[in-house]
């Protein structure tokens, strides 16, 4: 069975290894970048199947490197982990995978992570 490759995009050192943490005991093969920069090169790399990706971040800030990885990669979903309360951020996470304020909490994360990994049911004839 396939393990899924989660990227985790965040410029806290802490939260980067608490997130990866969580899901390497969930299961998931995890890859992580510091910024928006290191996130475009590591998606590229390492051909993710999600990233969870803070807004907020100096240099290229993530709407910039969720624009980069889409233009690049192709299409991915996104887990928007933020302290940002926007109330786009709910339309943005809607469209593109899913939105949750920080501090998440692990079961929460978990379960978002496993349903936008779901397979999407093909319909045949």
């Amino acid at each position: 069975m396939h393990q899924a490759k989660i990227l985790v995009v965040d410029d806290s050192r802490a939260i980067r290894i608490s997130l990866a943490r969580t899901l390497r005991t969930a299961g998931f093969e995890v890859f992580v970048a510091c910024d928006g920069f290191e996130a475009v090169s590591k998606a590229l790399e390492v051909e993710p199947d999600l990233v969870i990706l803070d807004i907020q971040m100096p240099g290229m800030d993530g709407y910039d490197a969720c624009n980069e990885i889409l233009q690049q990669y192709g299409p991915l979903p996104f887990v928007f982990l933020t302290n940002n309360r926007a109330s786009h951020l709910s339309a943005l996470g809607d469209q593109l995978g899913a939105y949750l304020p920080k501090p998440a909490d692990d079961e929460t994360l978990i379960k978002t992570v496993r349903n936008l990994l779901l397979p999407v049911p093909t319909q045949s004839c």
